[in-house]
C-alpha cells in the first residue's frame, strides 16, 4: 500500500455533494439600491422633490427624516428651521370623530365577561382570577385589573352590552 501524505481535505467531497461549496452564486439583479424616479402621488411633495438628490437629502429639505427612529443632531435641526416644514407640506385635517377603538374600548363580549366578573367579585381581582367558572377565559390578575379599569370607566354611551346592576 502506498500512503499519500498530502494535504487533508476536511470532508471536502461531503461538502461538495451537499451543495455547500463549488456552486456558482447568482447575483440578485432585481435588487436596486434606490429608485431615481420614485412614484410620488402627492402634488406638493412631487413639486419639492429633486431627482438629482438622494431620498435622505430630499426628505431632509422637506423637514422629514429618512430614518425616523434616529435622533437628529442640533445642527441639523437649526439648518432645517429656515426650510420647508412638514405642516406646510401636508394639510392634516382635524379628525371630527374619534376612531372605533376610542369610542368602544372593549368588545361586547369583553363587556359581558367583565360585567359578570365585577357583579360577583366587585373589585377583588385576586378572587376573580381564581374563580374558573366566572373567569372561564382564565385571564391573569393583571389582565383582569386592566380590563376592569377600562370597563368601570366606560360611559353609558360607550356601553353596548346589556349590563345588569353594576357600577
Amino acid at each position: 500500500l502506498l500512503w499519500c501524505h498530502g494535504m487533508v481535505k476536511h470532508g471536502r467531497n461531503k461538502k461538495r455533494r451537499a451543495g455547500r461549496i463549488g456552486r456558482t452564486q447568482l447575483k440578485n439583479r432585481s435588487w436596486n439600491r434606490w429608485d431615481p424616479n420614485p412614484k410620488i402621488k402627492d402634488k406638493v411633495v412631487k413639486a419639492n422633490w429633486d431627482v438629482n438628490k438622494s431620498y435622505t437629502a430630499n426628505l431632509a429639505e422637506m423637514g422629514l427624516s429618512a430614518k425616523p427612529n434616529q435622533l437628529p443632531d442640533e445642527r441639523e435641526q437649526k439648518a432645517r428651521a429656515d426650510k420647508v416644514h412638514v405642516i406646510e407640506l401636508f394639510e392634516i385635517p382635524d379628525s371630527d370623530e374619534p376612531n372605533y377603538k376610542a369610542r368602544f374600548p372593549l368588545s361586547k363580549e369583553d363587556e359581558k365577561y367583565m360585567s359578570a366578573c365585577v357583579e360577583k367579585w366587585d373589585d377583588d381581582y385576586g378572587s376573580m382570577f381564581r374563580d374558573t367558572k366566572v373567569n372561564y377565559m382564565q385571564h391573569t390578575e393583571a389582565k383582569l385589573r386592566k380590563m376592569g379599569a377600562v370597563f368601570l370607566s366606560l360611559t353609558l354611551e360607550q356601553r353596548r352590552a346589556d349590563v345588569s346592576n353594576t357600577h
